[in-house]
């Protein structure tokens, strides 16, 4: 994969521009940077939500177990390098580093994002370019909410796709010494184990 490539902004908003912007927003409302453009991502369905709760639960029950210094969480903006005009928020991140406080990070080991109509196939594609620039992730990982399909691209794998589509298989993630069953993503949802 292509990481010195830079991606050329549809719009001219600064990163410091649209934090002030993203400031004045109200409460609740998700914005995105995306090559210089705001953009007011959709309400996310009470199932996505789900499937968010499934995943940063599980991974927070491995920590407890483990003591891994990492911590799952919600996602928050994220500087991509090969995008200086550019602030995604993954649905679901992976800190590696001890949380601070801050709205903005630049340490992501791992990033998920749960897909919705929204996600087009181009969407898609630029996240996975520019999470691949996040020095230090080493997964990124999409959930599709239409059917049992789990992506993995790993950056020890050269960002080749791994896909895991059956309820009874697991997504492995080496950066984090986790193997996690799907039935669990999809817990308590249409697709999975009631």
């Amino acid at each position: 994969m292509n990481l010195h490539l830079t991606f050329p902004p549809k719009r001219n908003m600064t990163i410091e521009k649209f934090l002030a912007f993203y400031d004045a927003q109200p409460d609740g409302e998700k914005w995105e940077l995306i090559e210089g453009e705001p953009v007011l991502s959709p309400t996310p369905t009470d199932f996505h939500q789900i499937v968010v709760g499934n995943i940063v639960h599980f991974l927070g029950a491995h920590k407890r177990k483990t003591g891994a210094s990492w911590f799952a969480m919600p996602g928050i903006s994220t500087r991509v390098p090969v995008s200086p005009r550019g602030l995604p928020q993954p649905d679901i991140f992976v800190l590696e580093g001890t949380p601070s406080g801050a709205a903005v990070t630049s340490d992501a080991l791992l990033m998920f994002e749960i897909l919705s109509r929204n996600n087009t196939k181009a969407d898609q594609a630029w996240r996975r370019q520019v999470y691949a620039s996040v020095p230090n992730c080493q997964h990124y990982v999409t959930v599709s909410m239409k059917s049992v399909d789990v992506v993995s691209y790993d950056r020890a794998a050269d960002w080749k796709a791994r896909k895991a589509t059956k309820l009874d298989g697991s997504l492995d993630l080496a950066a984090l010494g986790v193997s996690m069953p799907l039935s669990e993503i999809y817990l308590w949802t249409p697709l999975g184990a009631k």
